[in-house]
């Protein structure tokens, strides 16, 4: 069937992209429901919806913007306060545990890979295996950088993006639930929900999200910075394809360095750290680059959903939905066992977990859902540190797996 609207009518098809963002913020900052789904989740199923009653056409060049420019500037304003003498400082024990979580992201990767390699093509289950770990260890700008790296088919990502944030939006109700649970109360430290007040909570997120002061001169400056280190970011790859040339007949690591230290993502985030951390009090002072770079990333995240055909979804993300949730779940039960051995505390892991695999904001709602204000600056930095670390490791993952 030809679709409602034509795929060269640009215009009105970003109107309905900006339109169908924007009614998923909505929904999930007006209701419950709606944020325990999460905005990306309703992004998605919106954007498949509008395409699978033939609203929107799956595919048009109207959309390749966002992949050429959105995501690369999204990358600087979400890394805009990743400074890291910060995140090393103020992140404490979490900054630590949130690495144990990125090994058990690592271990569920890699087991799920081996239960599920006779189910799903390898030249599915490879890239897809990379992507799930840059995004259960970063998020969603991560998964981005890895599909677009290895130009994986939309047959490939649609279903299991869908499956990765429904995953996500049940470990996030799963995690809550454990930190009430007294059977591991009973076992773990839990010095954060002793001191925890359920209004206190509520008015801790009625401040953490209220609306911020932003003008003019603090959007121009945060696209600026962003401009920059785009720019920065691709010179600095030409010179290090220069440096390296080929490299093809050296094979092994040296050809996997190369790959890593040429990727634009990669460079990106590189730049973005070195930037925020050099000059982390002059960009202190500039409000909003943190919702800039939310805002394009749920636009990437509803243009992902637009070419996701619901039969395609329907069949191959039960198995998808079986990938992620192994990963998941590995990720937990390795850093609560852990965390079991080292005498650490139920909410640090639960947080430095969160933060893996729902990155920065889901961390911080999880610490205010929970009425922990001591872990909600912990768990949105060391979330941070997830999007400049998810990027190269999900690549690592690729590259050693198609060896």
């Amino acid at each position: 069937m030809t679709p409602l609207i034509s795929p060269d009518d640009h215009a009105t098809l970003w109107a309905l992209i900006a339109a169908g963002t924007a009614l998923a913020i909505w929904l999930e900052q007006t209701y419950r429901w709606a944020a325990r789904l999460s905005g990306p989740v309703i992004a998605l199923l919106i954007a498949m919806v509008l395409t699978n009653t033939r609203v929107m056409p799956p595919a048009s060049a109207a959309y390749d913007f966002v992949g050429d420019w959105l995501v690369p500037l999204a990358i600087p304003l979400l890394l805009f306060r990743a400074n890291l003498r910060e995140i090393v400082r103020t992140g404490g024990r979490v900054f630590l545990i949130f690495h144990l979580s990125a090994l058990g992201t690592l271990l569920g990767v890699a087991l799920a890979y081996w239960l599920l390699r006779g189910s799903i093509e390898s030249a599915a289950l490879i890239p897809a295996a990379g992507m799930m770990a840059a995004s259960y260890i970063g998020g969603g700008v991560n998964f981005m950088a890895l599909k677009s790296s290895y130009n994986v088919p939309e047959n490939v990502a649609g279903p299991l993006i869908v499956a990765d944030n429904f995953v996500m939006a049940g470990m996030f109700v799963a995690m809550l639930a454990l930190a009430a649970s007294r059977f591991f109360r009973a076992r773990y430290p839990h010095p954060h929900s002793q001191e925890a007040d359920s209004a206190a909570a509520g008015n801790l997120a009625a401040a953490h999200w209220q609306r911020k002061g932003i003008g003019l001169l603090d959007v121009a400056k945060s696209f600026a910075f962003a401009f920059a280190v785009v720019a920065l970011a691709g010179l600095l790859g030409k010179l290090l394809r220069s440096l390296f040339g080929d490299t093809t007949s050296s094979g092994g690591l040296v050809q996997m360095l190369e790959i890593l230290c040429t990727n634009k993502f990669v460079l990106l985030t590189l730049v973005t750290l070195l930037a925020a951390t050099l000059f982390a009090k002059p960009l202190a002072r500039i409000n909003g680059p943190e919702e800039l770079g939310a805002y394009l990333l749920l636009i990437f995240l509803f243009t992902l959903g637009l070419p996701a055909d619901l039969l395609s979804v329907l069949t191959q993300a039960p198995l998808f939905f079986v990938f992620c949730g192994i990963i998941a779940l590995v990720n937990l039960g390795f850093t609560l066992a852990a965390g079991k051995l080292l005498r650490l505390n139920l909410e640090e892991l639960l947080v430095a977990v969160n933060a893996n695999l729902g990155g920065a904001p889901s961390a911080a709602a999880m610490a205010i859902s929970a009425g922990w204000p001591r872990l909600v600056l912990p768990g949105i930095l060391v979330g941070i540190w997830g999007y400049v670390v998810g990027t190269p490791l999900g690549i690592m993952v690729v590259e050693l797996l198609n060896r």
